[in-house]
């Protein structure tokens, strides 16, 4: 079983878009999607329950917005219940900016059983970006390059994109060691699911990531400066724990 993790906030120009890419991804209904509609203004929660009638959909509902990480974590709480070991779990935005088309290449190592964790990356040949603003991409870079100096984990590179699939046994295993795979409110849990899960030595793939930034409508939910702020954050946290 693949599990699709979305977290949404007043995305209900392009949420419609994300399900149907998914369904199409996944053509033989092997999948399940959680949504956590996280305190949506819109009509972000009507597309959905329209949409519950046409795929295999979860919806739980944040009253208030509370951000990214406690969204995916809410996710994860209600998943993690029903996660077999042999399944897989893949998390993307809702705005469209990530292609579902990519979800099948990112699933294919995992059930194959050559990788635990396969990221889709920046930083690979082949990667792609549209319309990204020049400060993200300089972020990206900047992240990429301290986590890999600081908590450098076998493999990887791209610490800060969320389209990802992790096979159910590593969050299974994250889980029970941490008691909660994400603590971080905002966008710097995408790094900290993965700093955490590194302690399992995960085997890690990372595949060109597509990045659509030219597909989304709207303002970026991103607060530059706090990210910034809360990723400096977990790598000190981090680096702190792997002193002796």
């Amino acid at each position: 079983m693949i599990h699709i993790l979305l977290a949404a906030f007043n995305e209900e120009k392009a949420i419609g878009a994300v399900l149907n890419g998914v369904a199409r991804a996944l053509a033989d209904g092997r999948y399940k999607v959680w949504v956590v509609d996280d305190g949506s203004t819109d009509g972000t929660l009507n597309i959905l329950e329209r949409w519950s009638q046409a795929v295999p959909l979860v919806i739980v509902r944040h009253k208030t917005n509370r951000g990214l990480g406690s969204a995916l974590q809410t996710g994860f709480t209600a998943l993690i219940p029903v996660l077999s070991p042999h399944d897989v779990v893949v998390t993307l935005d809702a705005d469209n900016t990530h292609s579902p088309i990519q979800i099948p290449s990112l699933v294919q190592p995992v059930e194959d059983g050559r990788a635990d964790l396969v990221v889709a990356s920046r930083f690979v040949r082949g990667a792609l970006s549209r319309g990204v603003p020049f400060i993200r991409r300089c972020l990206s870079v900047c992240a990429s390059f301290l986590f890999r100096i600081f908590i450098p984990v076998q493999g990887l590179r791209d610490f800060t994109c969320g389209f990802r699939a992790i096979k159910g046994s590593l969050i299974k295993s994250g889980h029970e060691k941490w008691g909660s795979l994400v603590e971080e409110q905002g966008f710097a849990a995408t790094a900290e699911i993965l700093v955490k899960l590194r302690l399992f030595k995960p085997r890690i793939i990372e595949i060109p990531l597509i990045l659509r930034y030219d597909r989304r409508v709207g303002f970026s939910k991103m607060r530059l400066g706090r990210t910034i702020l809360r990723n400096f954050g977990v790598i000190f946290r981090f680096w702190c724990l792997d002193k002796p």
